[in-house]
């Protein structure tokens, strides 16, 4: 049998509002008060009864946004799958997910799309969001106007959403260079690709990967670092020429996609057995690399699972009136091996 919030407040010995403010995660309660109703909360299983709200919704159903990078990037599809899965769950509580997906990394596009969305009558949006003053401009005036914005992937603390859903990408980056130190015990020379210096988790990665490298023991210089924008064919063009230009290069670091075309281009000019590799994102084929042995270690994001929580937040914020106890939602990092996958 569910419990009431009048059956919780009668038990913690307080008002209906009292417990309803500790529920929504508003302020105006004592913490010692809050952490006695927390606990009765817990202890009976109370779920928020938002059945009523799910039927009126069912006839005008709310709207939510989600915007994707371009698709040639291989792991916007399992996000995609994340979402999808999502969206099978939740929709029946009266709930409408809008995607669109971006064709290119620039901001005016972003902004575009933002507009469309506004103009669909959206509730909330989750947002890519790309580092420039218009698109945070434009997500700011949303948030005024009553539209709940969450952020994902890249962090922008300039952007006043009420969630960010990622990974810490400082803290990625620097065991990113702690795995490179394992497989340079020596030190030596390498080249870095990464996608965009407007998305912020590709500049933190790389942040905090050259934060961890000046800790080494013996020194791993980085000899040059160029943008791929997620492409594969950009990856494998950079690559080329980090080899033709650098003979002493020992590893390369990917913070972006595209390692199967850095792969190639090893293969091409035979360095593919004495080049270290480590990239981000387990996919279809970061995964067969792994098991062919041509890369060394995977950062994974959790992408299908990060996809997922990108519609159980707006959802929980939305429908079940649920405020976050925190402004992030951590992303582990994962270091995947060869061993670590199934056959």
């Amino acid at each position: 049998m569910s419990v009431t919030i009048k059956e919780i407040a009668k038990l913690a010995n307080v008002s209906r509002g009292t417990v309803d403010k500790v529920i929504n995660n508003r302020p105006g309660v004592k913490e010692e008060t809050k952490k006695r109703i927390e606990a009765i909360i817990t202890e009976l299983n109370y779920q928020p009864n938002f059945i009523g709200k799910t039927l009126v919704n069912s006839k005008s159903p709310i709207k939510i946004g989600i915007i994707l990078t371009p698709d040639y990037n291989p792991f916007i599809q399992t996000i995609l799958s994340g979402i999808r899965k999502a969206e099978k769950e939740f929709s029946p509580f009266g709930i409408r997910i809008i995607t669109k997906m971006m064709t290119t990394l620039e901001a005016a596009e972003l902004v575009s799309i933002l507009g469309e969305l506004e103009s669909m009558q959206v509730s909330g949006i989750a947002l890519f969001p790309i580092d420039d003053e218009q698109v945070i401009l434009k997500a700011n005036q949303l948030i005024k106007k009553g539209i709940a914005i969450l952020t994902w992937n890249s962090r922008l603390e300039s952007i006043h959403g009420f969630r960010h859903v990622g990974q810490d990408n400082v803290k990625a980056g620097r065991i990113a260079a702690g795995l490179m130190e394992k497989l340079l015990p020596e030190g030596g020379d390498i080249c870095v690709i990464t996608s965009s210096q407007n998305l912020s988790c590709h500049q933190n990665r790389l942040a905090g990967f050259k934060e961890r490298l000046a800790e080494c023991k013996h020194p791993i210089n980085i000899l040059d670092v160029r943008e791929n924008q997620d492409k594969r064919e950009e990856a494998f063009k950079i690559s080329l020429e980090y080899c033709n230009l650098y003979p002493s290069m020992k590893g390369i670091y990917l913070t972006s996609s595209g390692c199967d075309g850095a792969v190639n281009a090893l293969s091409i000019v035979n360095r593919l057995d004495d080049t270290k590799l480590i990239c981000h994102d387990l996919l279809p084929e970061t995964e067969r690399l792994l098991k062919e042995n041509v890369l060394d270690f995977v950062l994974s994001q959790s992408a299908k699972k990060q996809g997922y929580q990108l519609v159980k937040e707006l959802f929980d914020y939305l429908i079940k009136s649920q405020v976050p106890r925190s402004d992030f939602y951590e992303i582990p990092v994962e270091i995947i091996t060869k061993d670590l996958l199934s056959e």
